[in-house]
């Protein structure tokens, strides 16, 4: 009993570390998940449904990126009454484009969706390749592209750019983050305000996902989670670390460029293109 439960424990922990670290970094959280399922091959974690691990998971880093930025967004907010004169508010533009880039992916999941079989069995393959070449690709965007573009560069051409390139990575491996990164250091904006458009970008994007994943179900499914420790844990574990690794890409990119991602990119494909050889 004693073992079972210290591996329920250590499950929940890398489920709760891995979305946390992979949700805002350019990696990929969904190729990472998906392993992990391949990898346990689960389908509860102590009575809570994959499904639900994944809302719980999503939620935790959504509060996570609301808290971390939570002087912007409650700046964004306020803003909203300004939003026909963005002339005069610099966060009512910032919604606006927001906004702009948030349409199309939502048009592509809604639309395009329902196509992607994530129980493939060449999903691994999928997520192998994507890894790597996305990886490649963001490298050498940002060795050879400018740094000189900001927030003051941004206009709505660029935010529906951003938000179309931003459609990849309904195919897993290819990372939401990633793609918007490698978007906008192709189009010259640096590195600082490219991971801060990401990350904002990421709080309606979460809040889609988690609005699908619980369908017509939310109320059944707080309900029946509100007290269970288990899900508890999963959510405020998830919390923790996607502060931390928000954090973590913050502070790198300011000092650093993006190839340490790159270089775990293609290890973590060479490693999945290897499961699918062995198995």
């Amino acid at each position: 009993m004693f073992i079972l439960f210290g591996c329920t424990v250590l499950l929940i922990f890398l489920f709760a570390f891995i979305q946390g670290l992979t949700e805002f970094l350019p990696i990929s959280s969904q190729g990472h998940l998906i392993t992990f399922n391949f990898v346990f091959n689960l389908n509860y974690l102590s009575g809570i449904s994959i499904l639900e691990a994944n809302v719980l998971a999503h939620a935790g880093s959504l509060f996570a990126i609301l808290f971390y930025y939570h002087s912007t967004t409650k700046n964004i907010l306020f803003s909203i009454k300004n939003i026909l004169r963005p002339d005069i508010e610099k966060h009512a533009s910032l919604l606006i484009f927001l906004i702009f880039s948030t349409i199309p992916v939502i048009l592509a999941g809604y639309f395009f969706g329902k196509y992607f079989d994530y129980d493939n069995s060449k999903m691994l393959l999928i997520i192998g390749f994507s890894s790597i070449i996305f990886g490649l690709l963001l490298f050498a965007i940002d060795k050879f592209c400018l740094l000189v573009k900001n927030f003051d560069n941004m206009n709505l051409k660029s935010s529906i750019v951003i938000g179309a390139f931003q459609c990849l990575a309904l195919v897993p491996g290819v990372s939401r983050s990633g793609a918007v990164l490698t978007v906008m250091r192709a189009a010259g904006f640096n590195r600082d305000f490219s991971v801060f458009y990401s990350n904002m970008l990421s709080i309606p994007v979460l809040f889609g996902a988690i609005t699908y994943l619980l369908s017509s179900n939310s109320y059944a499914f707080f309900l029946d989670n509100i007290t269970n420790i288990y899900a508890i844990s999963i959510f405020f574990l998830s919390f923790f670390f996607s502060i931390i690794f928000i954090h973590f890409l913050v502070v790198w990119v300011s000092r650093s460029s993006l190839l340490i991602f790159v270089v775990y990119r293609i290890l973590f494909g060479l490693v999945l293109l290897g499961l699918v050889n062995y198995f």
